[in-house]
């Protein structure tokens, strides 16, 4: 199989799976939701009060802050695999990694006046 039928079976896959998965979760899904499957879930028992959103939203920023740090180890990850395959690329690699030093530490020190409430 050349590389060109591998790309064209690729792509394919990943544009009719999605949209298959999607139709045979239309179809089987139940028509009707209840009240029981609209409750949040607490620990397997039943919840305290009803609630609109069953996650607390003042700890959203931290969620944020989460996931911007796991994608910045991932590029510090691959940056480091850069410097080892290509060394020639180091300074750019040393101002990438600079400017995301500098930005933790510019999050790290307005964190608390970050607004806990959206």
């Amino acid at each position: 199989m050349s590389g060109h039928t591998s790309l064209v079976i690729f792509i394919l896959l990943t544009l009719l799976l999605p949209m298959m998965f999607w139709a045979l979760n239309k179809l089987l899904a139940p028509k009707r939701s209840s009240r029981k499957k609209r409750l949040s879930f607490e620990c397997g028992q039943e919840p305290f009060e009803w609630r609109a959103s069953p996650f607390p939203f003042e700890y959203f920023p931290y969620a944020i802050i989460y996931v911007a740090y796991a994608v910045l180890a991932i590029v510090v990850f691959l940056a480091s695999i850069t410097l080892i395959d290509a060394p020639e690329a180091a300074p750019r690699v040393i101002i990438l990694l600079a400017v995301v030093s500098a930005s933790s530490l510019y999050l790290a020190a307005n964190l608390k006046r970050l607004s806990q409430r959206l």
